[in-house]
């Protein structure tokens, strides 16, 4: 029963982004997270070690990118254990010149040609790279021929589903079509759900190199058998990224906003320490949301703090706030609102009578109008659509409230010129 620990994309040479100072950005690279990821593959036992491509950033970090992998390399080969890698269209010249120089290092599939290695109980199939860009698919010409009824495992770096891509489009299709029975691949950075007896999807990278990357990254624990194949990630990157939600509606007092703001992180700590993995450091982005008399004041406080410089300690574990977005509304006193003639007490009033019981005739009155208004468009969008309106009437009384506040809200702005709300210099 063959078990790989299979990793995407490295970037060996690049340096995390938006790390606040008091952090040792050593701990916090990519090549931390390869050391991190050689110890679990020793620690685990593995058969091999695959590298799906794009292990160094550029050309230009041969040599950082040859001290660090060579160090990973010499210590897997140490326990036994062999490493084999694809390359990527960042590394296309790179990683062959560093597979020649580190015998412990087998790239497979060089020049563009399929290349099979038997790995004892499971064949592993890899094709590399031949340029920086290659506008075909590597399985435009098909797969050498199976070879015994092991697993076969395909590692590839390629663009899938985007059929003018410069770097190696695959369609689905063909990857679902081919005779093999997992697929590893790289380049895309934010991992798929890789469950089932026929994983297939992307590795993403080893560990999240900037904000646009949240959630859990590291390498995959792979085991073929009978069976199948099975995938299960190890979420051992040592920086996360994540958005935490601070609901500004409970406060009464601007001087309780640092205490929201700890105790959401504080929750989302806990979550991910009971999932069995701390990070060295989590870079949050803070989503102030909910409805407050308090908007004005927070966003005063907020244009004048430097939220950047706020970190916490949490279990060997620091939690620090990369960005905020001032999300909160006003809050409406719908009955003051309503007294009015004009659009604003309009949608005070539906929103008045939505808040009704569910027997109230006028709400049951007001909702089948607007059953009857969406009818057209529910006719019109595909059945899988996930935008199309529900039509049930929890669902529908819940889409005319989103539906109304955020009308009201603009209207109410037009007039009281509120803030635009975004700060922290969050990144798109």
């Amino acid at each position: 029963m063959p078990r790989i620990l299979a990793i995407g994309d490295i970037h060996l040479g690049r340096r995390p982004a938006r790390l606040p100072d008091g952090l040792d950005p050593r701990e916090l690279t990519p090549a931390a997270a390869w050391y991190g990821a050689v110890e679990a593959a020793i620690a685990r036992g593995v058969d091999a070690v695959a590298l799906a491509g794009d292990v160094v950033e550029h050309p230009e970090d041969l040599y950082e990118a040859w001290s660090d992998l060579e160090r990973g390399i010499q210590r897997l080969a140490g326990a036994g254990i062999p490493a084999v890698a694809v390359s990527g269209n960042h590394d296309t010249t790179v990683l062959p010149r560093l597979a020649d120089a580190l015998p412990e290092l087998r790239l497979l599939g060089r020049d563009g040609q399929w290349e099979e290695m038997d790995l004892g109980g499971a064949r592993l199939l890899g094709w590399s790279f031949p340029a920086p860009a290659h506008p075909r698919s590597p399985l435009a010409d098909g797969l050498p021929p199976r070879n015994g009824p092991d697993p076969r495992l395909g590692l590839l770096h390629c663009d899938r589903d985007q059929t003018d891509s410069r770097y190696a489009p695959v369609r689905s299709s063909e990857l679902a079509g081919a005779e093999v029975d997992a697929w590893l691949l790289g380049h895309i950075h934010a991992p798929d759900d890789l469950a089932g007896p026929q994983p297939m999807g992307y590795l993403g990278s080893l560990m999240g190199l900037d904000p646009g990357e949240p959630g859990a990254h590291g390498p995959w624990l792979v085991t073929a058998d009978g069976e199948g194949v099975r995938a299960e990630q190890l979420p051992l990157a040592p920086v996360r990224w994540e958005s935490v939600a601070v609901d500004l509606t409970p406060l009464t007092a601007l001087d309780e906003l640092d205490t929201a703001i700890a105790a959401a992180i504080d929750a989302r700590h806990r979550q991910l320490a009971e999932a069995g993995h701390l990070p060295r450091a989590v870079g949050c982005r803070l989503h102030l949301t909910g409805r407050s008399d308090l908007r004005r004041a927070v966003a005063d406080h907020l244009a004048s703090a430097d939220l950047r410089r706020l970190q916490l300690e949490r279990d060997g574990c620091t939690w620090f706030v990369e960005a905020w977005r001032l999300e909160a509304r006003p809050a409406l006193d719908l009955a003051e609102l309503a007294a009015s003639s004009d659009p604003a007490g309009l949608l005070a009033r539906r929103l008045l009578v939505l808040g009704r019981g569910v027997d109230d005739p006028e709400r049951r009155a007001l909702l089948e109008r607007a059953r009857q208004e969406l009818l057209p468009q529910m006719a019109r969008a595909p059945f899988d659509d996930p935008e199309a309106p529900a039509m049930d009437e929890a669902a529908l009384a819940d889409t005319l409230e989103r539906a109304a506040l955020e009308a009201l809200d603009r209207l109410l702005a037009q007039v009281e010129d509120q803030p635009a709300g975004i700060g922290g210099g969050a990144r798109a």
